[in-house]
């Protein structure tokens, strides 16, 4: 038996959230183990322009083959791939296919009844954001996370949020989505960090993250709070698309000077940032989970998010949780951050007690295994 993983989705070396979702998970797991010897060969499908073992951080093992396919670097080309000629290499024998995304053949339990798929559906942002995606982008993602979720054995996301959205858009049971948390491997819980004048956010400049609200409540704060207005806000994420109007509410309300867009950076200089914030805003109108705030958590600092999608559950009485439209609210939740930052600090090693990376991966490896019988 073998185990197929598309990972021919990912062009870039600057992984998002879903690349590393898999990569904290796929990392850690040694293949050598007794318990994966229910499979003969995992075969990682590759579109060439990345080192995968590299990139993902996956350790040796004999087991491990990767399979180039150069002529997937055109989204058409590999969505035909996909599509029409993957189901027919699945075929022998029974096989397990898993996908970090939506994307799995969806013909395949057609071509045969051999084969288990498992996806990965983070979210169900389509159906909730406008203009998040081109019109053509939005319509092949919204029919590829639908009908993947309809078609595959198992389904794993990232909370019980994503999880009932994805029974409801869907229109499947419940009982087939597993959750398996995002977390954050490296980091340690620690306390003993400097806190400097500046907010932080960390996410694609784009329409969907509510930007434009953050600042615009930011600026409400440097006004109503004379002393305090040394504090910056800093926007660390690469730019996404329609960013423009973003960029420019800052100087239309004359802060230009206090707020930074850094741009993409490498994890150590986001961390480094992280380290030494006051505290994080991330008032995104939607998310399937929201890595940032647990980073932010790591690091002892306390986030203010919004009171909509899986950001609750992830904060839960660790953090400050808010209405995303509610700028002279955010105005003051950030004063009240810096006032009574130590209410909240008190309850992150608890909070942090849900997401243990050890078991988030034994749950990820018994999904995978399980479907082998």
């Amino acid at each position: 038996m073998k185990l197929y993983v598309n990972l021919i989705n990912f062009n870039s070396d600057k992984l998002a959230g879903v690349g590393y979702f898999f990569k904290r998970i796929i990392s850690n797991i040694d293949f050598e183990e007794e318990k994966w010897k229910i499979f003969d060969e995992i075969i990682l499908l590759s579109n060439c322009k990345i080192d995968l073992l590299n990139l993902f951080s996956v350790k040796n093992s004999d087991k491990i083959r990767v399979v180039k396919l150069p002529f997937v670097h055109n989204i058409l080309f590999r969505i035909l791939f996909e599509q029409l000629i993957l189901p027919f290499c699945l075929i022998k024998n029974r096989n397990v296919f898993y996908s970090p995304t939506p994307s799995v053949p969806l013909f395949a339990k057609i071509v045969s009844k051999n084969i288990f798929l498992i996806s990965t559906i983070h979210d169900m942002i389509p159906f909730k954001i406008e203009n998040k995606y081109s019109f053509l982008r939005s319509v092949y993602i919204k029919i590829l996370s639908k009908k993947s979720a309809q078609i595959s054995d198992r389904v794993i996301t990232v909370s019980e949020f994503s999880k009932q959205d994805i029974a409801v858009i869907a229109n499947i049971e419940p009982s087939k989505i597993d959750v398996v948390y995002n977390f954050i491997p490296e980091f340690k819980h620690t306390i003993d960090h400097n806190s400097l004048p500046y907010f932080i956010t960390v996410c694609t400049i784009e329409p969907g993250k509510n930007i434009e609200n953050m600042i615009i409540g930011f600026s409400k704060f440097i006004k109503e709070n004379r002393d305090h207005d040394f504090y910056k806000y800093k926007i660390v994420g690469q730019f996404g698309w329609n960013y423009n109007s973003i960029i420019s509410l800052a100087k239309s309300l004359g802060i230009e000077d206090k707020v930074e867009f850094t741009g993409y950076l490498s994890d150590s200089e986001k961390n480094k940032l992280l380290e030494n914030c006051t505290g994080m805003i991330y008032l995104s109108m939607y998310e399937g989970f929201g890595i940032p705030p647990l980073e932010a958590m790591y690091f002892d600092k306390i986030s203010i998010v919004s009171n909509t999608s899986s950001l609750p559950e992830v904060v839960g009485d660790a953090g400050i949780i808010q209405d995303p439209n509610d700028t002279d609210l955010l105005a003051n939740n950030l004063k009240r951050l810096i006032d009574n930052s130590e209410d909240f600090k008190i309850n992150i090693k608890r909070q942090l007690s849900k997401f243990k990376p050890e078991d988030q991966i034994l749950k990820f490896s018994n999904i995978i295994i399980s479907s082998s019988f």
